[in-house]
């Protein structure tokens, strides 16, 4: 019995030390920490902004298929007030539903990290 308590203890202690000893859990990764032009902007500019030759073609004076004129237009407020529908600037994206919420929240994230590539 003493050696059946023993073995429980030590596997109770390796267990518990596998876990750095303390109560802390691993950190879920975020959406924030997964954000980039190329895996997550580009893909909705491609579908919500350049569709039927919008933002492609340079309507309003805009060409959103580069990253460089996508993180300028988020740089200077423009692109997130027009997809937030913020007033004083047009709705976007025109003839399409307003972005869902985890698609802005993604742009503000975006933004937040820096504008990464």
């Amino acid at each position: 019995m003493k050696k059946l308590l023993l073995l429980l203890g030590i596997a109770s202690y390796a267990l518990w030390s596998c876990n750095g000893g303390g109560d802390e859990k691993p950190s879920a990764k975020t959406l924030c920490d997964s954000v980039t032009y190329t895996a997550m902007i580009k893909p909705i500019l491609t579908a919500s902004c350049n569709a039927a030759g919008c933002h492609s073609q340079g309507a309003g004076g805009v060409d959103l298929r580069t990253y460089d004129v996508a993180r300028a237009a988020t740089e200077t407020g423009n692109l997130i007030k027009c997809i937030n529908h913020e007033p004083g600037v047009p709705a976007m994206p025109q003839a399409l539903p307003k972005l869902s919420k985890r698609q802005l929240d993604i742009f503000n994230c975006w933004k937040s990290k820096g504008y990464p590539q």
